[in-house]
């Protein structure tokens, strides 16, 4: 809803009688069942017990939809993760209307049929990844912020619950995400629920496949154990352990993090400095709170300083950050020729073309494009325009005919990829390109096909 469609329906709101308004709700709850459960949960008693089953049927019929000999495609798992999303924001919603402990129930329900996902389902969409960071920040968000509001009793209660699901064998193999589901519930973490969450990790260590899995599920435990000292209060207990298992990556964050909450800048960088000289392989990691740190301190040299070196070790987030800062000291303009001249050397083409791309060095741009033909269809777009004879060129020879083997799945990769030209380029140069490329080839009718099907769009 636009912020026009917004003032109107204040308007009408606002203009609408009481029983007019009261009429409105009754007769649209009675032919809307999410409606009449929405007001329900609003304003009178909601059956959470009615909801969490219809929820699960809901659940259970998209999977079931879905699911091909016990196995969910690619398309299929963004299907059902676009199901789990709308279920995460429902039950957000119930948590906004007072409903807590039935918001986490619905969760949960998200979590274990995620965590199902991960074995059945192709999930390199990425679709399965952005619904588990979706449902444990939901969870985070939910624990944070009725921390305060409910008793001892009622937070042992919910996470209870939560144990019950990090305990189940859907999640062997996979520690990262059981150990998550925990993680996100510590801000509702009591003494007492503490021991059964620890009871629930030491049993699930003595039950996994020896291996990655149990070394893993040990290093999560630890951090577990450590962020339950912290949640509890005990703050001397917590550095003490966490000092002594510091040689473990994933300790010395949740370390620095606890520096950083409370304001230890000076102890913070000294871990994340004291890190990056013993263990490369979390290098970027501790750059990264360095410059939160350097940020937060106010100490913009060594904020610069990081940055650069992240940058030429080729991580390209750090380009912008850096830039903004070289603008505010405005030393950004004297140090760009040799800045961009260290970037040729130093960084990768891809990165490198990003680089030029962002500050409009065009003519560089197309040289280094000439050299790797690979960046072609990235940055024709914004190259088109001064060049776009050579854009045409290199376009036609490293995109459209970049396909191996012929076969219709490749004409149709072909034809998109020229429809997708004709965005920025010549619909008579597609056209062309069209023509002679069915011409070239008389004895594939398919390709003819296909190409004709986008010809006739662009005609």
């Amino acid at each position: 809803m636009n912020s026009g469609e917004k003032q109107s329906l204040i308007k009408a709101v606002n203009e609408a009688s009481p029983e007019g308004l009261r009429q409105f709700i009754i007769n649209q709850a009675q032919f809307d069942p999410t409606f009449f459960r929405d007001v329900t949960a609003q304003f009178g008693d909601l059956d959470t017990d009615a909801e969490l089953v219809q929820t699960k049927k809901l659940i259970q019929s998209t999977v079931r939809k879905n699911k091909s000999y016990g196995f969910i495609d690619y398309q299929g798992c963004i299907v059902v993760c676009n199901v789990l999303d709308d279920v995460i924001n429902k039950y957000m919603l119930r948590f906004r209307q007072g409903h807590y402990h039935h918001a986490m129930n619905g969760l949960l329900l998200v979590v274990e049929t995620a965590a199902k996902m991960l074995s059945d389902a192709d999930s390199s969409s990425g679709a399965l990844t952005d619904t588990f960071d979706r449902v444990f920040g939901s969870m985070k968000n939910l624990s944070t912020n009725i921390a305060p509001e409910i008793l001892e009793s009622q937070k042992e209660i919910v996470i209870k619950d939560v144990v019950r699901v990090f305990k189940r064998k859907i999640f062997a193999g996979w520690p990262e995400q059981r150990y998550q589901v925990l993680y996100n519930a510590l801000p509702l973490i009591t003494p007492k629920s503490a021991k059964l969450a620890q009871s629930a990790s030491w049993a699930v260590i003595k039950a996994a496949d020896e291996g990655f899995e149990t070394t893993q599920s040990e290093i999560y435990d630890k951090v577990l154990h450590a962020r339950i000292l912290i949640q509890l209060g005990e703050q001397s207990d917590a550095e003490k352990f966490m000092d002594e298992h510091k040689t473990i990556p994933q300790i010395r964050e949740v370390e620095i993090q606890n520096a950083i909450q409370n304001k230890n800048y000076v102890r913070a960088e000294e871990l994340c400095l004291e890190a990056s000289k013993q263990d490369q392989g979390w290098r970027r990691i501790w750059e990264r709170y360095l410059i939160k740190i350097y940020d937060a301190t106010d100490q913009q040299q060594k904020q610069e300083a990081v940055l650069e070196n992240r940058l030429f070790a080729n991580y390209p987030d750090a380009y912008e950050p850096l830039k903004k800062l070289r603008q505010q000291d405005k030393s950004w303009d004297a140090q760009y020729p040799a800045f961009l001249a260290k970037a040729a050397k130093k960084l990768t083409p891809e990165n490198y073309a990003f680089i030029l791309d962002k500050e409009r060095e065009f003519d560089k741009l197309m040289q280094l494009i000439m050299q790797n033909p690979e960046l072609t269809e990235t940055y024709s777009k914004d190259l088109y325009p001064n060049y776009p004879d050579v854009v045409n060129k290199l376009y036609y020879q490293n995109v459209v005919l970049n396909e191996k083997y012929p076969g219709r799945q490749a004409y149709r990769r072909m034809g998109r990829r020229i429809k997708n030209y004709t965005a920025f380029g010549s619909v008579q140069t597609a056209i062309k390109w069209i023509d002679g490329l069915i011409d070239e080839y008389p004895s594939r009718p398919a390709l003819a096909e296909e190409l004709n099907k986008v010809k006739k769009k662009l005609q």
